[in-house]
């Protein structure tokens, strides 16, 4: 799009109705409503997800035909957001956003033949139309802080096997409430794998370490859980285990298959 000569001002939930094809059973439409700074830089204003054998029905999906081209309507995440005077809007359409959606089982291509992006525009305002008196509070929680919050996140790349890994640590450290004495602390730690060119190569799993303790006594459990898929099942498995004072007293495993169910 040209670059805007008004501010607009987008309140509620965009939509895209589209006329598509697929060359695959089954596929998934992203969509980005982005905002270009002049400088080129792009901000992520909404997005929406739809599995296109839902296109018109979530409780009886219907798998594609490919090369049949079908009508689909995308509703975006409510927002509230000023595109400035010389931005421009961008929609940006792909049929994988790893790792916030799950990959279709193979690789898909989408052709476009039509598009109508709707706009919820709220007219512009000269300003602050409400004024909100100062919100009433509780008495803040007194805490203490034991070990600091501090999240991490990585990237690699394999040059020999092609697998891009994220990986993702969230600590949300470790506090004490002054009114009793209770210690709690939790760490999650997650990882996500895939070749860009195999969507069956996905694979995600999580680690969760939560400790609560007080005085001489002290409880701690990890939680481990991995999800990988073919093209007719999810695979998952999970342990969990259970310490008093760094003592294993309770342990489980699980396993299970989900079919795919057009997914």
């Amino acid at each position: 799009q040209a670059e805007l000569e008004q501010a607009i001002d987008i309140v509620g939930a965009p939509e895209l109705e589209v006329r598509i094809a697929s060359d695959r059973r089954q596929a998934n439409i992203v969509l980005r409503l982005c905002d270009v700074h002049p400088d080129g830089a792009s901000e992520l204003i909404s997005y929406g997800v739809l599995n296109l054998t839902h296109r018109n029905s979530h409780e009886f999906p219907q798998a594609l035909t490919p090369g049949e081209t079908v009508s689909a309507r995308v509703v975006l995440d409510q927002c509230a957001y000023r595109v400035p005077v010389g931005h421009k809007l961008r929609v940006a359409i792909s049929t994988a956003y790893w790792p916030m959606i799950w990959p279709s089982p193979e690789p898909v291509t989408l052709e476009l033949s039509a598009a109508t992006l709707k706009l919820p525009l709220r007219p512009l305002a000269k300003g602050d139309e409400v004024s909100f008196a100062e919100p009433e509070g509780a008495t803040p929680w007194a805490t203490e802080t034991i070990r600091p919050t501090n999240s991490e996140r990585h990237i690699d790349r394999n040059e020999k096997t092609g697998v891009v890994t994220l990986s993702i640590t969230d600590d949300f450290g470790e506090v004490r409430d002054l009114a009793h004495g209770l210690v709690n602390g939790s760490i999650v730690r997650e990882t996500w794998a895939i070749h860009p060119d195999d969507p069956q190569s996905a694979t995600g799993s999580t680690h969760w370490t939560q400790t609560l303790s007080r005085n001489e006594w002290s409880v701690r459990t990890e939680t481990f859980a991995n999800m990988r898929s073919d093209a007719q099942n999810f695979i998952l498995s999970a342990r969990i285990e259970a310490y008093e004072d760094e003592k294993l007293v309770f342990e489980r495993n699980f396993e299970q298959a989900i079919p795919r169910a057009l997914v």
